[in-house]
């Protein structure tokens, strides 16, 4: 069964362990090994597009957990998924968006989607 890596126990971006990160979660396999790593993101939208800002934070994440693809989740958005593949790395970051002001089962259905892309990450 998988496991969420608790916020006390943050990895670091650097080798020297100086500068702690600070995802959501982390999704560890059976073998403790790191699966995914998602980000929850609630604020405005900014011209119809997802913050610049955020993908350097998810592209910093992967690379410091040596992961392929990383998710950022918003609270709200135009579009329900984007997904952009990082020049010379090829690091795929998903952009998924939830409108929490919706019906109930319109929203379990939104999250069982994006849990279905988080479980499907590839692996390295």
């Amino acid at each position: 069964m998988p496991a969420v890596t608790p916020h006390g126990s943050s990895p670091h971006l650097d080798m020297a362990g100086a500068i702690r990160m600070k995802p959501d979660f982390v999704l560890h396999g059976p073998d403790g090994a790191v699966c995914a790593v998602v980000d929850a993101k609630y604020k405005a939208e900014k011209r119809d597009e997802f913050p610049d800002a955020d993908l350097y934070q998810m592209l910093a994440y992967c690379t410091a957990l040596g992961l392929p693809e990383g998710h950022l989740v918003y609270a709200k958005r135009n579009a329900v998924h984007a997904a952009h593949t990082v020049r010379h790395v090829g690091i795929v970051i998903h952009q998924h968006a939830l409108d929490l002001g919706q019906d109930h089962s319109e929203l379990l259905a939104n999250v069982e989607e994006v849990a279905a892309r988080l479980v499907s990450t590839r692996r390295v």
